[in-house]
């Protein structure tokens, strides 16, 4: 049977990130996890949060950006409502859209749904081929204000790989417009210049290269406040996360049981 998820500081290894209290400074990335099934045992493992699927405002369907694809955002909302309602680990929305107004749609849907938090994917393909906010200040700045301005949530921003403005217009816009979270893959010329670049205006997820706790504290120690696991779960399933705090607590020396 998966072990339940722990409660906030029950063994330390919590966070609060870009404005939610997680139970576990590990989650998954959007999109690792997708069939409700596993949703709800995702819901119920040793997660910091569950991420759904990134979702659109209408269903979507496209040749060219099969990674996009889902059932629209109001077949998403009553599954926030469901896993929201168990009393299980936070559970975020992630977004997407080719308009600065589907993205505020949507952060005002999945807030209203429940979400501890709204992500917006602007790494998605469609995004940066219809909106592109990462190529230019004054659209990033409007996107991000708009999804504040409609959200009770707080925001996080998955940045796209690569970036056309550069990591420090990337942070002031983000910051200026309301963003509580940036999250950034977990490499040298990504993750850590971001944090350079950021100077502690906003909470830092690291995403991907996390196969172990080691690796959870090394990314935590070079100043990320969480890790997201993925782009999937591998062989563990949801119960990577039971084993990601495992090995951190072997690697502090924690008393078994303790």
């Amino acid at each position: 049977m998966t072990p339940p998820a722990p409660r906030p500081g029950e063994h330390g290894l919590g966070a609060i990130v870009g404005g939610v209290t997680l139970p576990f400074c590990a989650m998954n990335a959007a999109g690792s996890v997708t069939a409700m099934g596993d949703l709800r045992a995702l819901a119920r493992s040793r997660t910091g949060a569950v991420l759904l699927r990134t979702t659109t405002v209408h269903p979507f369907v496209h040749p060219e950006f099969r990674s996009l694809k889902n059932p629209g955002f109001d077949k998403l909302a009553p599954v926030v409502r469901e896993l929201v309602a168990s009393g299980a680990a936070p559970v975020v929305a992630s977004v997407a859209g080719g308009t600065i107004e589907e993205f505020a749609f949507l952060a005002h849907a999945f807030a209203d749904a429940g979400a501890a938090a709204v992500e917006a994917h602007l790494g998605e393909a469609w995004v940066e081929t219809t909106l592109a906010p990462c190529e230019d200040a004054t659209t990033l700045r409007a996107l991000v204000a708009r999804m504040a301005a409609a959200s009770v949530a707080p925001l996080w921003v998955r940045l796209p790989d690569r970036c056309v403005l550069s990591y420090h217009a990337v942070a002031a816009a983000l910051a200026e417009a309301g963003a509580h979270a940036v999250v950034v893959r977990n490499e040298f010329t990504r993750f850590e210049k971001f944090l350079l670049a950021a100077r502690a205006s906003l909470d830092v997820i690291a995403l991907g290269d996390v196969d172990s706790g080691w690796a959870v504290s090394r990314a935590l120690a070079k100043g990320a406040k969480a890790v997201q696991v993925g782009p999937t779960l591998g062989p563990d399933g949801v119960g990577v996360f039971a084993r990601l705090e495992r090995e951190m607590r072997i690697a502090r020396g924690d008393r078994p049981g303790a």
